[in-house]
């Protein structure tokens, strides 16, 4: 399919069907006597009879009823309560009698539509038809059928959306030609209720419950004309969003001529214009004489006698089958015979590739194909194929692939930014996006689920050359399954319990999944065919002010050919995440931000992991994570520009804070890193992460990267993707070459996306940010991967993966840094985040920078902990200094401790050595978390002349705590700390 054609299907995409019946009738007065009211309601309760038609047929906000019972009253409710949408009148309505009442009503409320409702007799019409009705818009008579009070409604309503809906978007229409009261009292509610069932039955396509909503608006209106004059202004004016006519065959010429001067051809000059016009038009003559049949089949219309036991019937089948109403049947032009029938679009998807190519000619040609389209509310799709001719192609083939593309690309395109509820029936290759149960989505699933709907809202997905935008194929398990599968497993005791992560884990793995989760869970996997990633997506996870940002496990699978075994895994993975919300470090994080671990609830989401298979590994080319505000520019660069941190293969290296590349996406030619061949050796990644797609390697475990591989760079030079992250270094010319094709130590430099633009991935970060901070109007983090290992001539695929917003709780007051010394200072920071001033501080922790050994993190880390949980005991807040990142995952770039066991520090410092310099901790989850909870935050290089930290002014205090590599001193008044995050420098000296 051209990229031409992708663009006029994807048009829909600007249609706003929320914008389709825009006026409605929400009020409506109802005149007539306690006789005619009761008889109409026949036992007094209209409200109801109509709330329960609209009910059963899905449609929403019935209108409200206000009765009175004289044109009296009538007239001073209306002065006195204008706000009425229709008026409903009884023929009997007292000292003023119906037509002057419309005239007084049509005087006070001239645009106020009015209808005449009453029951037949033919001295009622002949009373009728001697007065001067001009201001009634309808007349119709009652035959104790509730469904014509929903037809007058929807009559009305029809006829004031038309312009809009008709004209402007493409809604189809009917055009109903009858004077007959009697006969379009009797016809307009069958032709609706067709209507009607119809809509719901398409909505049915629709992928959620407000996608099916808003569907059925788009259903075809019923125009209804009871003269010539009025038939042919409204077919000229609506006559290509028409699918047909059903007219009489003798009616007047004007609509003030008296039934005496009816035209008894009048109907069959109507068929003839139209018919000349446009041959392909479905026409339906009805007629009281059975000889008109012949006429009828003259002209090549349809027939239907009014006098006919079968009328409705015969009227019902004509329209399911001429207008494109119920399913696209298709029959052998010969024998009539049905050789195939489509019920939605995956039917006509599949026929359009297998029916005989006369048949196909032959629906093509009438446009019977995109007329069905249209009817069901598929117009950009409808548009597309409309234009089509036979001629248009050089062989049926080509144009049976056509029409087949554009369908797939229009289903692909519909679940675009649409969360779909999951139905083991319709769900298929085309829904990206899914949920099972009716919980909730979660935080991570919740952000998800909004970049879905703002990547489909400003056409992200085609807008770059050669890279296509989207998610991954995403299944949400809500929190209720997550309810159901702790209650009927009984393992609401773990809430309370005292036992290790381990016991939980096997707890939780040994129990059993509910059996309908489990049934539907099958039928994703036969929809998957990459790895999936199981993700932790609890209700307070990504949510502002307290992230729980890797607080959670996630886990990934293989996609084996075993469908059983893949099934396993995925249990078993969902059921770990399960139990991760209940693992020391969960509970210990939810205590520090003083929710409650009965309260939270896990939702879990399944995404297919981006990237491809490479010698029995998975990964993508790139995985990356960018933050709209970077708390440490350089050069150039400003806090608004951003930062992005880049990795080779999967993210677990950028999200817990390993070597990656740090550039800023409005700057992606100047990175630090890359300034000299010396850095670039010695500051870039040194590893990379693979999923390992042996089935066998996925064991029980709390650690969620049993089955990960890393990998020293050097020993990944094999793999495919290398070629394009990768320089060489020349050693013989002491150069770094943008070249994996020589030989050399390999260097991930992402040279040719950042210098040479293989893929606009700079620019496409920096539009996704922008937009991002714009929706959610505060700064964010993103979580994205690439993969470019893909077929030549087909696009890369950049996965959108996560949003979380960074909370920007900067006091608005500096200070006045011209009269702050920091001579005397036990830390002065020329790179600072924080709140301003923090109080009641009087303990310090830090790594004894002569003792500092890398090869010991670890240790160091451990005695960290313990010394958190003493603190925390005591309820006391403490400053925490040490060498290299903070809660770094890789031990030989700084001290990884987890967040919890730092959960009381106020304060952390980054203090970089002489020989152990290292990038801040941006980026990463355990950062996130820092900066969320309003932690102070500094970074220093002592030898580089932005910061100082005065050591021996701790060591000349009197420990509380010391050990060969951490101590802690505790002074007896509060420390002045004051941490200017506006203007990057923070300070900390005895109070």
């Amino acid at each position: 399919m051209t990229q031409d054609t992708i663009g006029r299907i994807t048009a829909d995409t600007t249609i706003d069907y929320g914008n389709l019946m825009r006026r409605r009738i929400r009020k409506v007065l109802l005149i007539g006597s306690s006789y005619d009211a009761f008889t109409l309601e026949e036992d007094g309760r209209i409200d109801v009879q109509i709330s329960n038609e609209y009910i059963d047929l899905n449609l929403s906000n019935p209108p409200s009823f206000r009765r009175v019972s004289s044109s009296v009253e009538a007239l001073e409710l209306l002065r006195d309560d204008p706000g009425f949408d229709l008026v409903i009148s009884m023929f009997n309505v007292g000292e003023i009698d119906v037509f002057h009442l419309s005239k007084l009503i049509r005087e006070q409320q001239p645009d106020i539509p009015i209808v005449l409702l009453t029951n037949f007799s033919r001295d009622i019409g002949m009373r009728i038809e001697n007065e001067d009705t001009s201001a009634i818009d309808y007349t119709f008579y009652w035959h104790g059928n509730p469904d014509l009070i929903l037809t007058i409604i929807k009559l009305i309503e029809d006829r004031m959306n038309a312009d809009n809906d008709i004209l402007q978007v493409g809604v189809q229409s009917i055009l109903l030609v009858e004077d007959s009261v009697k006969y379009y009292s009797t016809y307009l509610p069958t032709i609706y209720k067709l209507v009607l069932q119809q809509s719901r039955e398409f909505a049915k396509e629709a992928l959620n419950e407000q996608q099916q909503k808003l569907r059925k608006r788009a259903r075809p209106k019923i125009l209804l004309a009871t003269n010539y004059a009025e038939a042919v202004e409204l077919y000229e004016k609506y006559k290509n969003n028409l699918l047909g006519v059903i007219s009489d065959v003798g009616f007047v010429i004007h609509k003030d001529d008296p039934a005496s001067s009816e035209k008894l051809d009048a109907g069959i000059d109507l068929c003839k214009l139209i018919k000349k016009d446009n041959p392909q038009m479905p026409f339906l003559l009805q007629s009281s004489q059975e000889s008109m049949r012949a006429t009828a089949e003259e002209l090549g219309v349809g027939f239907i006698a009014k006098y006919s036991k079968t009328l409705l019937i015969e009227l019902s089948d004509y329209i399911g089958e001429e207008f494109s109403f119920g399913d696209f049947v298709f029959k052998d032009l010969k024998t009539g015979t049905v050789i195939g029938r489509a019920r939605d679009l995956r039917d006509l998807q599949q026929l359009v590739m297998e029916i005989p190519e006369e048949v196909l000619f032959y629906h093509g040609e009438r446009n019977r194909l995109s007329k069905w389209m249209y009817a069901r509310g598929l117009f950009s799709l409808a548009a597309t194929v409309r234009k089509l001719h036979n001629g248009s192609f050089d062989s049926i083939d080509r144009m049976r692939e056509f029409i087949a593309q554009a369908i797939r690309e229009y289903r692909i395109l519909q679940g675009y930014g649409v969360v779909a509820r999951f139905d083991p029936d319709t769900y298929d290759n085309y829904i990206g996006f899914a949920r099972i149960g009716n919980g909730s989505l979660g935080g991570k699933a919740r952000g998800l689920a909004f970049m879905n709907s703002m990547l489909h809202k400003y056409r992200f997905y085609d807008k770059y050359e050669g890279v296509r935008i989207y998610l991954p194929r995403t299944l949400v398990i809500a929190t209720d399954c997550f309810d159901e599968f702790i209650r009927e497993n009984g393992l609401q005791y773990v809430i309370n319990s005292d036992i290790s992560d381990d016991e939980i884990l096997s707890e939780f793995v040994s129990s059993r999944l509910p059996e309908s989760l489990v049934d539907d869970l099958r039928i994703f996997i036969r929809h998957s065919s990459k790895p999936l990633a199981v993700r932790s997506s609890s209700k307070l996870e990504d949510s502002h002010y307290q992230p729980f940002a890797g607080i959670y496990s996630t886990y990934m699978i293989p996609m084996t050919s075993n469908e059983d075994q893949t099934l396993r895994l995925l249990g078993k993975a969902i059921k770990s995440v399960y139990a991760s919300v209940y693992f020391a470090s969960s509970r210990a994080y939810i205590q520090a931000t003083a929710n409650l671990l009965s309260e939270e609830k896990m939702a879990v989401v399944i995404q297919e992991v981006c990237g491809t298979a490479d010698s029995g590994y998975f990964f993508p080319t790139i995985s990356g994570v960018a933050r709209s505000l970077n708390f440490y520019p350089i050069g150039d660069e400003k806090p608004q520009d951003g930062i992005v941190n880049l990795a080779f293969g999967l993210g677990k290296l950028v999200v817990d804070g390993g070597q990656t590349l740090r550039f800023s996406p409005r700057y992606p030619k100047n990175v630090l890193q890359l300034s000299t061949p010396e850095l670039a050796l010695s500051e870039t990644q040194r590893e990379m992460y693979a999923l390992n797609l042996k089935p066998e390697e996925f064991k029980t475990s709390i650690d969620d990267a049993v089955n990960l591989q890393r990998f020293e760079i050097n020993k990944a030079k094999h793999f495919r993707n290398m070629r394009h992250v990768a320089s060489t270094w020349d050693m013989q010319n002491q150069r770094i070459t943008d070249s994996t094709f020589e030989d050399g130590r390999k260097i991930v430099t992402f040279s040719r996306i950042l210098k040479y633009d293989t893929i606009p991935l700079a620019q496409i970060v920096c539009d996704l940010l922008e937009m991002g901070e714009k929706e959610m109007r505060c700064p964010i983090e993103m979580e994205f991967a690439v993969d470019m290992d893909v077929p030549y001539g087909t696009d890369c695929v950049f996965n959108f993966l996560q949003i979380r917003p960074i909370v920007d709780t900067q006091s608005n007051v500096s200070l006045d840094w011209s009269e702050v010394s920091p001579d005397g200072a036990l830390v002065y920071a020329e790179h600072a985040l924080g709140l301003g001033a923090i109080g009641d501080v009087c303990d310090v922790v830090y790594i004894r920078n002569e003792a500092f050994d890398s090869a010991r993190t670890q240790q160091i880390a451990d005695e960290i902990g313990a010394l958190n949980n003493r603190m925390r005991a005591e309820k006391r807040s403490y400053v925490l200094i040490g060498p290299g990142r903070w809660g770094s995952s890789d031990p030989w770039l700084g001290i990884p401790v987890k967040w919890t066991a730092i959960s009381e520090a106020k304060v952390i410092v980054e203090c970089g050595l002489e020989n152990f310099r290292v990038e801040p901790s941006q980026g990463t989850h355990f950062f996130q978390n820092l900066t969320s909870f309003g932690v102070g935050y500094m970074t220093i290089s002592p030898f580089l002349g932005d910061g100082a930290f005065d050591a021996a002014q701790l060591d000349g205090e009197q420990a509380v705590y010391e050990s060969e590599l951490v101590r802690h001193v505790r002074f007896t008044e509060p420390l002045y700390i004051y941490v200017d995050g506006r203007k990057n420098k923070g300070i900390i000296r005895k109070g």
